[in-house]
């Protein structure tokens, strides 16, 4: 008997570890560092551009589920209940449209203001969805960098895909997602996030 419990453990780790590492959090701040730095061509574009993306993309949303946890209104940073989700979601959408559109109003370069809209769109969309159903955010978002990774920095990133896998088994292991939600958590993501950068020309 005690492999077996050990096993679970240990597998209980593996799905923990892996939907830490790629928590919407930690996986949009660091990638909107790395768009911005790429596209900036000094500190003065740089700081301005990320600030922004930062401040309504994650900043705003966070620090607003940080406040419903601090108040009892939450148990989890993740929001795992749809009935909990269906507010911050909103506000985070909102936020990130609000961030787009300051973006194109400083002059941001184009990819940067794509990924923005790209973000907003998918966020938006999520938040209406998330009022009904529970969709996954984790596989939308990791499914949405990987996509624009791709599209600006070129197909030898489509390996990246592969990332998914481990998600989504750690997101219905833990019982936070059904195989359909974190499906179509990614499937959306995907469509989004290429009809964006058709849109602006990318194709």
């Amino acid at each position: 008997m005690k492999p077996n419990l050990d096993i679970r453990k240990w597998d209980e780790y593996a799905a923990f570890g892996v939907s830490a590492i790629f928590s919407p959090y930690i996986m949009a701040v660091f990638f909107i560092v790395l768009l911005t730095y790429s596209y900036a061509d000094n500190l003065s574009q740089f700081l301005p551009w990320v600030l922004t993306f930062l401040i309504f993309g994650t900043i705003i949303p966070g620090f607003y589920v940080l406040w419903l946890i601090e108040a009892g209104k939450i148990r989890d940073i993740h929001i795992p209940e749809l009935k909990e989700r269906r507010v911050p979601f909103l506000i985070a959408g909102i936020s990130s449209v609000i961030g787009a559109v300051l973006l194109m109003s400083l002059g941001a370069a184009k990819p940067v203001i794509v990924m923005a809209v790209t973000y907003a769109l998918n966020a938006l969309v999520v938040a209406l969805i998330t009022q009904y159903w529970k969709i996954s955010i984790h596989m939308a978002m990791l499914t949405s960098i990987i996509t624009v990774a791709i599209i600006i920095f070129g197909s030898s990133y489509a390996w990246f895909y592969f990332l998914l896998v481990p998600l989504a088994w750690s997101r219905v292991h833990r019982k936070k997602h059904t195989v359909l939600q974190v499906t179509a958590g990614a499937g959306l993501a995907f469509v989004l996030t290429a009809l964006v950068f058709w849109g602006y020309g990318y194709f």
